[in-house]
């Protein structure tokens, strides 16, 4: 793509090696300035990683390191650079997801071939290896939040839907055509400037952390734009379900549906009588449960009877879940993808021996 305006911007918090290494992946980049946010430059047991993004920022002509000197949270953080950017085009690229220069490109190609696209993504892979992908960001509306609720009540339903969906994410991943969606991750996001500027700037500065991108999506879509994905652009995002997290998506969510469903939100009590709505899902009686914890992949190999993994999710609904390409890619898990998995309980489907679709659902807590 020639005469490309686009900057990136990569926000770090105490993660040197990781935003080190997307960096490189990138590196040379040479169609705009490449922003670093350290929100942790501030924190003195931090000092080794600061100097080494520092002396990163210095060898590598167009990388620019801001230092707000608190944490920002990511919102804010990306609000910060992209005030200092005047590129055509805005990369949100998190410290743990690897893009090359090409892929950024293509996506910008895809901006500049559709001009009334506010924001694309490309397909985006959840390991190294490529062997599991990450669903589209899962829409965040009051209809899908009640839908979800009233699905824990049913395992007919839930397992249903849950099918239905993983078989649509595998066709669309699979072709290489633009697809529109309704809401993009900020994990990897190329935004157009003009758009975000209408849609009234880029990230709500009252959301620390999560949800920020939500809220961005559906300001774009309100604004006139569509959100895509590109499947012919790809990347990695290392993506980890860490349970600290719950907290801060608990608030974020409630901050979100104020602002954009206010109504919904009032109605619901605070999204209380949604809550109410679910039941807890018996793992006995919806899944085959592994005695465990399970602590390796061989084990969880052993124990599934070398089950091949079509999907996993951290949820009991398997709605978002992680997916093969393909059921002819179904394979049981290996070291490193079982090496990428936090401790925690999950829900796995596996394909039998036969080539036909015939899933099995799994629960089992990797130790």
């Amino acid at each position: 793509m020639q005469n490309a305006s686009i900057d990136i911007v990569i926000v770090n918090y105490r993660g040197a090696a990781d935003t080190l290494q997307a960096l490189a992946r990138l590196a040379p980049w040479s169609h705009g300035t490449l922003w670093l946010v350290d929100n942790s430059a501030h924190e003195p047991d931090m000092a080794a990683q600061t100097a080494a993004l520092r002396r990163a920022s210095a060898d590598q002509p167009g990388v620019k390191l801001l230092a707000p000197g608190s944490n920002l949270g990511f919102g804010r953080a990306c609000n910060l650079a992209f005030a200092e950017s005047q590129a055509e085009f805005f990369l949100l690229l998190n410290p743990d997801a690897r893009i090359t220069g090409n892929d950024v490109l293509a996506l910008a190609q895809t901006l500049r071939d559709r001009p009334r696209l506010g924001a694309v993504s490309p397909k985006i892979y959840w390991d190294a290896q490529r062997s599991f992908v990450l669903p589209a960001a899962f829409p965040q509306t009051p209809w899908y939040s009640v839908a979800l609720a009233l699905a824990t009540r049913s395992r007919g339903l839930a397992q249903w839907a849950a099918l239905r969906g993983l078989k649509r994410a595998m066709r669309q991943m699979a072709a290489t055509n633009v697809f529109k969606v309704s809401f993009l991750a900020g994990a990897v996001m190329l935004l157009r400037r003009a758009a975000v500027l209408q849609a009234g700037g880029l990230f709500d500065p009252d959301y620390f952390m999560f949800y920020e991108d939500s809220d961005l999506s559906l300001r774009l879509r309100r604004a006139g734009f569509g959100l895509a994905i590109a499947p012919a652009a790809c990347a990695e995002h290392a993506y980890r379900h860490k349970t600290f997290k719950a907290a801060l998506m608990a608030k974020s969510q409630q901050q979100y549906f104020s602002k954009q469903y206010p109504l919904f939100y009032q109605l619901s009590d605070k999204l209380a009588r949604v809550t109410a709505l679910a039941q807890p899902v018996a793992a006995a009686r919806w899944f085959k449960v592994l005695p465990g914890p399970v602590a390796s992949a061989a084990e969880f190999t052993r124990q599934t009877g070398a089950g091949r993994v079509l999907a996993f999710s951290p949820t009991t609904l398997l709605m978002p879940a992680l997916f093969r390409a393909s059921p002819a890619e179904a394979r049981p898990f290996n070291e490193p993808e079982w090496d990428l998995l936090e401790p925690g309980a999950y829900t796995a489907l596996l394909l039998g021996a036969a080539p036909a679709f015939e899933p099995d659902w799994v629960y089992f807590e990797r130790a």
